[in-house]
């Protein structure tokens, strides 16, 4: 499916055939996650003196894995209602910046403690830095378990575990997850209810905390299944994340709801339901980053239904939807960063059957 007939450039409606050819010139575009604040994850590739440089072959690829991972984390906050991107050191460009780094001959590549003390002392022990490590040896990865708010920590993947879910997986452990205390926390750092990013079983011992599939239509890397353990943009009051934010990942200072990008052309389709009483609006935004788009639904009071639910579906099939509906006369949003296909459907009605579901897709 291509975009809508139509965009709007500056106000005027112009045919998308010819969009491209009035574009405006390009200008710096503030980037995803730049809010302006100085808390950042800074990505690095790292390796000995000895080893063959590979950053040129594999920037681009870590920079790749660093965008899956803020991905996966918007993707997360949107099911509790909320919008988050990893704040990364980037380059002027917007893209992720990506550090060279190499270690002193001395420095055993092969370890942890080893390469995180040589980092600091080339000076990467800033305070509002968390630092994602790609080292350049055959290992999988480690990570020191920090605190959502303030640096240094380090997460490390070898090349065994070049992959944006084992990189995610370590930065999580930066930002404090999972607490062992979690309601399904291990001793280890991790959780046992499944499918969930964080989800390890510590000691191979199924006697102790066996993996249990909790979440049996989530993705293997969804970042905490229930959003209960260690990641909910808005945790319900009473919870365990409610009552305990420090060990909350999307209170962390290095995620936020801010994204400022240069729109080059912006439009807007509804889509009514085929029931009366309630109405989508969809708004898709190209930048120099890509297409965006950004959809709500907005639910007359009068409306006989007392919840409408969203239901938005990426070209990779993803569906978003938020988890209780929406009261009568507000509003409900999800975006969906970095597509340039979207789906929209707008149901009315119970939340779960998804009852009353219009067949207007745009």
């Amino acid at each position: 499916m291509l975009l809508g007939t139509a965009m709007a450039l500056v106000g005027t409606i112009v045919p998308l055939s010819s969009a491209t050819a009035a574009a405006p010139p390009r200008t710096a575009a503030a980037c995803i996650g730049d809010d302006g604040g100085t808390q950042k994850v800074q990505v690095l590739y790292v390796r000995s003196p000895a080893g063959a440089d590979r950053y040129a072959e594999m920037a681009d690829e870590f920079a790749g894995m660093a965008t899956e991972i803020g991905n996966a984390v918007n993707r997360s906050a949107l099911k509790t209602g909320g919008e988050l991107y990893v704040r990364y050191v980037r380059n002027s460009d917007c893209t992720v910046n990506i550090g060279n780094v190499v270690v002193s001959s001395t420095t055993n590549i092969m370890e942890y403690d080893s390469v995180v003390q040589n980092l600091r002392t080339q000076g990467y022990d800033r305070t509002d830095r968390k630092y994602l490590i790609f080292v350049q040896t055959a290992r999988c990865g480690d990570a020191a378990h920090g605190t959502f708010e303030s640096g240094p920590s380090y997460a490390m993947v070898g090349t065994n575990c070049w992959t944006w879910p084992a990189a995610g997986h370590e930065l999580l452990h930066t930002l404090g997850a999972v607490n062992r205390s979690a309601p399904h926390g291990t001793p280890g750092g991790h959780c046992w209810d499944d499918e969930d990013i964080m989800c390890y079983d510590d000691d191979q011992n199924t006697a102790t905390y066996p993996l249990k599939t909790l979440c049996p239509k989530a993705a293997e890397n969804d970042i905490d299944c229930n959003s209960d353990d260690y990641f909910s943009a808005n945790p319900p009051a009473g919870t365990w994340l409610a009552n305990n934010p420090r060990s909350n990942a999307a209170k962390s200072p290095f995620l936020t709801s801010v994204t400022k990008y240069h729109v080059l052309y912006t439009g807007e389709k509804a889509v009514t339901t085929a029931r009366a009483g309630a109405t989508g609006y969809v708004t898709k935004y190209q930048s120099e980053l890509g297409w965006t788009a950004k959809a709500k639904v907005v639910t007359s009071s009068s409306s006989p239904f007392y919840s409408s639910v969203l239901a938005v579906r990426t070209s990779a099939g993803t569906r978003y939807v938020p988890p209780a509906g929406v009261p009568r006369g507000s509003a409900a949003h999800v975006t969906i960063d970095m597509d340039n296909v979207l789906d929209v459907k707008l149901c009315e009605g119970n939340a779960d059957a998804k009852s009353g579901c219009t067949a207007t897709w745009w």
